[in-house]
């Protein structure tokens, strides 16, 4: 394969917003995502008595091409389609040698994805919420010679919601939760359905210059990865997991003055007021 040192990477976006109740907007671009330093290394890491995993120094970098189209109504609801095509995407592939299987990061023939967004933010009184909702297409196909060949798609999609409750001036709570449906890892490992749930209580003090701030982060385990791979004659299955379950406390402390900073304000307004009088010919405040 050819490589050079210059390359071009265009960006480009049209927005339509004669009607600034519903606007859209265009966008394409083209990047680059170069392998890290561990998908180089050649090295040898032993993760079970069977798996093996090293680097590949002949790996490749991938390109993106992205189209989307944005719309947003009222300020709030945004929805989005975006096409990805992806030319020698990363992939960890499980290639058996001898009695043992190697992981090692090859370049995909190619990928494209088709992701349908759409977001929605909502507030009333003591009570808020933001939610996002994505759906994906995904296409994976490559071929490296004999029975070495990958030619699979999947549908999937996840839902997050972010919930916030005012209990009082001083306190709020919150509870969040991810779901994501079945889905397709890197070319060959299909993953099962993971998800998250996490809540958290929020407290104003110090005269509202504080806050502290506690949370449970995924309260029930749930987020971790379990999958098959079956490539190439070999069958793995694997369950991993981390530490997604977490408690923290967090103290935040504003420092200055709030009047100095609404002097400022309120001296930015009048300006601002002060220079539309003046292109329209009339005083400040009239």
């Amino acid at each position: 394969m050819k490589r050079s040192y210059l390359d071009f990477f265009p960006s480009a976006a049209i927005t339509f917003n004669k009607n600034p109740m519903s606007v859209f907007n265009i966008t394409y671009s083209r990047r680059i995502d170069r392998p890290d330093y561990q998908n180089m290394n050649p090295f040898e890491f032993k993760l079970n008595d069977y798996t093996y995993s090293k680097g590949n120094t002949n790996l490749r970098p991938q390109y993106t091409n992205s189209f989307g189209v944005t719309h947003t109504y009222k300020y709030k609801l945004n929805t989005s389609l975006t096409y990805s095509h992806v030319s020698d995407m990363f992939a960890r592939i499980l290639e058996p040698e001898g009695s043992v299987q190697y992981q090692t990061p090859r370049n995909l023939a190619t990928q494209d994805v088709v992701s349908m967004n759409v977001t929605y933010p909502f507030s009333y009184k003591w009570y808020s919420f933001f939610t996002s909702l994505t759906g994906n297409y995904t296409y994976y196909k490559a071929d490296f010679g004999g029975n070495r060949k990958i030619n699979q798609d999947v549908v999937n999609g996840q839902i997050y919601i972010q919930n916030t409750f005012k209990l009082h001036k001083d306190l709020t709570a919150e509870l969040t939760g991810l779901y994501i449906t079945p889905f397709i890892w890197e070319g060959t490992f299909r993953g099962k359905a993971m998800g998250f749930v996490s809540a958290g209580l929020q407290k104003n003090v110090l005269k509202g210059k504080g806050t502290i701030k506690a949370s449970v982060d995924d309260i029930f385990k749930t987020m971790r990865f379990r999958g098959i791979n079956d490539y190439a004659g070999a069958y793995s299955r694997i369950d991993a997991a981390w530490e997604s379950r977490m408690f923290k406390i967090n103290f935040n402390y504003r420092f200055g003055s709030n009047q100095v900073k609404a002097a400022r304000q309120r001296k930015t307004g009048l300006e601002s007021e002060g220079k539309r009088a003046q292109n329209s010919g009339g005083n400040p405040g009239q």
